[in-house]
């Protein structure tokens, strides 16, 4: 399940202190959101629930509101736990965030870039 794509940002991810960070954010309720990133070993275990359910079958689709093929869950947000995702069509692997439990999906984009993301992440 590890493609060339996947190694690039598990290997970025890696380089920070803590898979446990705080991204400020510009929201007049909240200051910050927690977020957990997934280490190499929690990556595939990530997937369950988005990418592919407990027996291994895809839940990707096409149609509006289907969690995308290209779409990989790289943590979640502490406090809500919405998934925290990449979109490795894009090569500046943009960072997305989506409301889980609605019945379909429609991302958010955090950050234009994984490197971008990166930068905040502290």
């Amino acid at each position: 399940m590890l493609n060339e794509d996947i190694e690039i940002i598990l290997s970025k991810i890696e380089e920070l202190e803590s898979y446990d960070v705080e991204i400020e954010v510009d929201d007049s309720e909240i200051e910050s959101i927690s977020i957990h990133l997934f280490s190499r070993e929690e990556f595939e275990e990530g997937q369950l629930g988005y990418r592919i359910d407990e027996d291994g079958n895809s839940l990707t689709g096409d149609n509006e509101g289907d969690w995308k093929e290209n779409w990989y869950v790289i943590g979640y947000d502490e406090l809500v736990g919405d998934p925290i995702f990449i979109d490795i069509k894009n090569k500046n692997y943009p960072v997305l965030t989506a409301i889980h439990g609605e019945g379909d999906w429609e991302p958010e984009v955090m950050y234009s870039s994984l490197y971008e993301f990166l930068e905040y992440a502290s």
